[in-house]
């Protein structure tokens, strides 16, 4: 009963995160509206979220923000899932093979560097004007994060844990099924959880550059017509798919690898104990 009732303290312990996140959203909203309102007070440099929501609210009345949110999540996906499932298989074996490692680091890291973006204008000479070219830029911009997530959370296993299972007689196969890639899951979510960041500037940046629809599409028109809320909207909408993907992805972690959220809330809970 006791150690029922102090995992119960533990997991409570992260609660009031909520609230605090909440509180942090209506304080930005706020100051964002006085901003705009008493300190800019000129609509062609900074609008209020009032203005941001009607601007967006008129664009979906126009029936214009249905078609450009399925063009640029149809992009997003087409690039971002075979990109992520490339980005952990190709993490699993650079994890597991020291000899894969020496051969694909370099390039990894070259790539890393290399600023991906600056590339959308070549391109579109390789995959001309459409949404072929922003499903490339994602897939080259996502599978860098996964894979290098994986590979470190199949190399940061416990050595002990491995060393153990071998003793009870575990072989290479049931080592690698349930022991290391358990104990990657939540690097490798966490790499996805990177990853998304970089595929919505990837559909960003495609549609800004050779595109006839899509969201990004429109806050380069908006751009060009001085129209700080409908491009502002643009904005909103990549942030809030953002935080939607980013949550959702947590509760993936939750309910694959339930250890994680105990241990991080006991190690809270034992700071907090101790001031």
């Amino acid at each position: 009963m006791a150690s029922r009732a102090r995992s119960a303290e533990v997991l409570s312990y992260l609660r009031p995160s909520r609230h605090r996140g909440l509180v942090a959203l209506i304080a930005f909203l706020i100051i964002w509206q006085i901003a705009a309102r008493f300190i800019v007070d000129d609509e062609l440099f900074l609008t209020g979220p009032l203005d941001v929501v009607k601007a967006v609210w008129r664009w979906w009345h126009h029936g214009d923000l249905q078609h450009d949110l399925f063009v640029s999540t149809e992009e997003f996906v087409k690039g971002f899932v075979p990109s992520a499932v490339f980005g952990v298989l190709l993490g699993l074996l650079v994890g597991t093979s020291d000899a894969v490692k020496a051969y694909a680091d370099p390039v990894m890291d070259a790539m890393y560097a290399t600023p991906i973006v600056a590339l959308a204008p070549l391109f579109i000479l390789w995959f001309g004007i459409g949404t072929q070219k922003t499903i490339v830029l994602v897939i080259v911009l996502v599978f860098l994060p996964v894979t290098i997530n994986t590979d470190a959370g199949i190399r940061a296993v416990d050595p002990q844990l491995v060393e153990a299972s071998r003793a009870f007689g575990a072989g290479r196969v049931q080592l690698f099924c349930k022991v290391r890639v358990p104990g990657a899951l939540p690097f490798i979510i966490t790499g996805i959880r990177l990853a998304i960041g970089r595929g919505l500037i990837a559909v960003v940046v495609g549609e800004l550059f050779g595109s006839q629809a899509g969201v990004g599409y429109r806050i380069q028109l908006d751009t060009q017509n001085f129209q700080t809320s409908e491009l502002l909207g643009g904005v909103l909408i990549f942030a809030i798919a953002g935080v939607f993907l980013v949550k959702l992805m947590e509760f993936i972690e939750r309910k694959a690898a339930p250890w994680r959220a105990v241990d991080q809330a006991h190690r809270g809970y034992v700071m907090t104990a101790k001031q």
